[in-house]
């Protein structure tokens, strides 16, 4: 795993994500979501040395409920990829 990747339907969604996330003490990046992941508005937070099962674990405790998808990315033939976890 190289980091994750959680993209949005809405920005509200992408800001009250890493709102929720820097509370509990997880640091994040706002970044472009990249093309490849389409259903999305174009934002993602991007998230280092935190396990997929604790991202989930957060995702599905947040207040807000946000619609949101969490992708893995690794290093593949070609570049970076990204696996869809939820």
């Amino acid at each position: 795993m190289i980091y994750s990747l959680i993209t949005f339907r809405s920005r509200n969604d992408a800001l009250a994500m890493r709102s929720y996330l820097s509370s509990r003490g997880v640091t994040s990046a706002t970044v472009n979501a990249p093309r490849s992941l389409t259903q999305s508005c174009g934002l993602a937070l991007k998230i280092q040395s935190v396990s997929s099962s604790t991202l989930v674990g957060l995702i599905k405790s947040c207040p807000s409920k946000v619609k949101c998808s969490l992708y893995q990315a690794y290093m593949g033939q070609g570049g970076i990829r990204y696996s869809l976890i939820i």
